[in-house]
């Protein structure tokens, strides 16, 4: 990851999916900026969450979103603010303004998490949620 960053590899996209709740990207992420303190404000940090990890389906519910996100910065320790928040998918049965405002007032306003950030979504989707908060990147559904 040392080299990554040195041969200006800056842009870092974690999940706290990837691996086990116990194991996973941001296990490693923390592991990492524990050893190279500096190096944290050098990475654009972008995480996927927003699933229900028991379920492994999408939660953009206020109390999903909260445990996740929440869930994401307890494993960094401190170390590290979440660039991007990404939700993995969207959740139909959420109201995306709802979720938006809670991310963007409890998180964004208080500068633990830097912007939204959206992951395999239609053009649809795109239209939508720029209605209900500024995205700051995305990753398209991509189907051949």
């Amino acid at each position: 990851m040392r080299e990554a960053l040195q041969q200006g590899a800056v842009f870092w996209n974690g999940g706290e999916f990837y691996g086990t709740p116990e194991y996973n990207s941001l296990v490693l992420l923390d592991r990492y900026f524990e050893k190279y303190p500096d190096d944290a404000d050098k990475v654009i940090l972008s995480i996927k969450g927003g699933l229900n990890t028991e379920t492994h389906r999408p939660d953009g519910s206020p109390e999903g979103t909260r445990r996740s996100i929440d869930n994401c910065l307890r494993q960094l320790n401190g170390r590290k603010k979440l660039d991007m928040f990404e939700f993995a998918r969207r959740d139909q049965k959420a109201d995306m303004k709802e979720t938006f405002t809670v991310i963007q007032k409890e998180y964004i306003d208080k500068g633990k998490v830097g912007g939204v950030s959206l992951s395999e979504v239609r053009a649809e989707t795109i239209h939508e949620a720029v209605k209900h908060a500024k995205i700051v990147a995305c990753e398209v559904e991509l189907s051949l």
